[in-house]
């Protein structure tokens, strides 16, 4: 896995903020194979800051929900649906405008 040591050069943990958002989707695609072969090793930690959460879901072993600084949602990416973390986005977003 020489491309992955490349990239992680031998850390514990990679944070990985909107990895794919630049990306096409053939650019994407290498990318997630890439997060999923490291997750695969079992070595690294790796975190993503994203918010396409089907990719979130398609990759990682849990999701946080960060709001205001706080972790506000932490659960098993098997127990939580794209319909679900956006209703908790919506929610917090018509909370905020309502108080206005």
């Amino acid at each position: 896995m020489a491309v992955a040591r490349a990239v992680y050069s031998d850390a514990r943990v990679l944070l990985l903020d909107e990895p794919l958002a630049a990306m096409g989707a053939k650019e994407g695609a290498l990318i997630l194979d890439l997060i999923r072969d490291l997750k695969a090793r079992g070595d690294v930690s790796v975190i993503i800051i994203a918010h396409n959460y089907a990719q979130v879901l398609d990759v990682c072993d849990r999701v946080n929900l960060l709001q205001h600084g706080t972790i506000t949602f932490d659960r098993r990416t098997a127990e939580v649906s794209v319909e679900e973390l956006t209703e908790l986005v919506v929610a917090e977003y018509r909370s905020r405008r309502s108080r206005r």
